[in-house]
């Protein structure tokens, strides 16, 4: 395996790790935060005031629910992944859709010219 081949697959490896990692870091934060919001919400239904004197005040089950706001169901870790890399994807897509293939062909050629001007001189 050459130089090249080497540093690339390093690279690709310790970039996915990373990814992944943050990934999985992220899903676990939004977990906690909904979590914590749940918890809260339900101690600050057992503190509140309402019907703490006359339990005919006390809120019936249809009320709670009606005034809680609806639990959302948080996507999937693979969801979230696989949203993200279908993203990635699209813009990639768009990017080789659009560009100018002449201006690429160009851009490279001069470069590659360039380089042996370089070399050469040396």
């Amino acid at each position: 395996m050459g130089f090249s081949t080497g540093f690339a697959s390093g690279f690709a490896l310790t970039t996915t790790v990373l990814y992944l990692t943050v990934q999985v870091h992220r899903y676990n934060r939004l977990e906690q935060r909904n979590a914590i919001r749940d918890q809260t919400r339900a101690l600050t239904w057992l503190a509140s005031s309402t019907g703490a004197y006359d339990r005919r005040l006390i809120p019936s089950e249809t009320e709670k629910l009606q005034e809680l706001p609806p639990k959302r169901t948080q996507p999937t870790l693979s969801e979230l992944l696989k949203h993200r890399w279908n993203t990635e994807v699209k813009t990639l897509a768009n990017k080789a859709y659009e560009a100018s293939w002449e201006d690429v062909r160009d851009m490279a050629v001069e470069g590659w010219s360039s380089a042996v001007r370089l070399v050469k001189n040396e």
